[in-house]
């Protein structure tokens, strides 16, 4: 049912914030598209390009191609599940409206540690780049990593005003920033630098694509202001494909790009700062400066816009009673304890030590809640084609996760056993939770 005649939610998102602050109206198609192309780009290619390469070799477009697949399938499921909704709240409404409580609370949580996730390797990526252009050793990184969320903390806590950045400046300027990178790169295309083509093989390429697919995250932030949308029912499908198709090609050529101007040993070798590289080899220093400052604003801009969506989530779900109540408090309009906590345990995980395992950790996450989407659309969707796209849906995610666990359990069970620990935390968080609720009720009733 829709809530048209109940009082607006609260923007999940600093663009949708803006544009009501400035009485600019309902989210158009461009908006809502400039919206997610900057949610997922954010921490995407700077952060996942040398990963990728390293996993995938000569064909790691082809990972960027699977991911971006998923992406769109999932795309459909959001866009579907958003209109059948008709109202905000993205999944975790759309699993409670079905009968399904218990499950939207659970994956309620594990979506927020999801983009606790997120934070922490835009967090990561922001730290690497700063110490890198600074000259400063590795360890530098983290205190870069730890101050940026603490800065963007702060301009949260100021305000909505403070924290809704221009949201159709920055995504410009970063597309600007790897399209100029990029254009140089196939200036100088070579296919025979991409000899022999499966280097690594085509296993490589969809464990790559699996344990980088958090790269596509920021896209499905469009249904939680479904509300917001001008003619949300024609403009949502439309923004979420255009997105992830858009996204996709840029990651594409970004990585065709890259791997034109510097061999793969380089970009591995600095995977961390790897888009920095490509800069230097495409334009000197200057491309040096430019890369490594794109990706400085890209990764701030994904902070910022993490940092507040997923606050007023948390803060929405609190007063839904799937959170502890201490989320939903308010303070000056603000949802303070929500941001405190995603500031200071993002900065936690920006401490790992290697990008891999963050990525890793993310893709997990996601792929799950992805994958849970399309499940949920495969079962509420009428009509054979819709249900047989979000069932694909569901099988990629269900595939790419078995993939990713396969992988870890074969060579890296440190980040395996940190990802299981770390969700058997948060399953056991959420248990003494929903019992302390239960004893909280049964009290109130004696």
């Amino acid at each position: 049912m829709s809530s048209r005649s109940s009082p607006p939610k609260a923007a999940f998102h600093p663009g949708t914030a803006a544009r009501r602050n400035k009485g600019l109206g309902k989210l158009r198609l461009r908006d809502a598209v400039a919206m997610a192309v900057g949610g997922m780009i954010g921490g995407g290619i700077f952060s996942v390009l040398g990963v990728t390469v390293a996993l995938a070799g000569h064909l790691a477009v082809g990972s960027f191609l699977i991911g971006g697949g998923i992406a769109i399938v999932t795309a459909h499921s959001f866009a579907a599940l958003s209109a059948r909704a008709g109202r905000s709240g993205g999944l975790f409404v759309y699993l409670q409206d079905a009968g399904y409580p218990r499950v939207g609370s659970y994956i309620s949580w594990l979506l927020m540690f999801g983009y606790l996730i997120a934070l922490a390797v835009y967090g990561f990526t922001f730290g690497h780049y700063a110490a890198n252009v600074l000259g400063l050793p590795g360890i530098f990184a983290d205190g870069f990593a730890a101050l940026i969320l603490l800065v963007f903390l702060g301009i949260n806590l100021r305000g909505v005003g403070a924290s809704a950045l221009s949201e159709d400046i920055v995504v410009l300027i970063k597309v600007a920033v790897l399209a100029l990178i990029s254009t140089v790169g196939f200036l100088h295309f070579s296919p025979e630098r991409l000899a022999p083509l499966d280097n690594k093989g085509l296993g490589g390429v969809i464990v790559a694509a699996a344990s980088i697919f958090v790269a596509y995250e920021g896209f499905e932030l469009l249904s939680y202001d479904y509300e917001d949308l001008d003619r949300p029912r024609w403009t949502l499908p439309r923004a979420l494909y255009l997105s992830t198709a858009i996204v996709t090609l840029v990651y594409v050529t970004v990585t065709v790009g890259a791997q034109m101007l510097v061999s793969d040993a380089i970009i591995i070798s600095q995977k961390e700062v790897a888009f920095a590289a490509a800069g230097q080899a495409a334009l000197g220093t200057a491309g040096y400066w430019i890369a490594s400052l794109g990706a400085l604003l890209a990764a701030s801009s994904a902070i910022n816009a993490t940092l507040f969506s997923t606050a007023r989530q948390m803060h929405e779900i609190a007063v839904a009673r799937e959170l502890p109540a201490i989320f939903a408090k308010i303070r000056g309009g603000l949802p303070v304890t929500a941001l405190v906590f995603l500031a200071v345990f993002g900065a936690a995980f920006a401490m790992l030590p290697d990008i891999t395992s963050l990525l890793t950790f993310g893709s997990a996450v996601f792929l799950a809640v992805f994958g849970a989407t399309n499940l949920l659309a495969s079962r509420l969707l009428q009509g054979f084609w819709p249900k047989l796209v979000s069932a694909i849906g569901f099988l990629a995610c269900l595939g790419a996760l078995v993939v990713l666990v396969v992988q870890l359990v074969l060579y890296d069970v440190a980040t395996l056993l940190l990802i299981a620990g770390s969700l058997a935390l948060v399953s056991g968080l959420r248990l003494a939770f929903v019992r302390h609720q239960r004893g909280s009720t049964a009290g109130s009733m004696v």
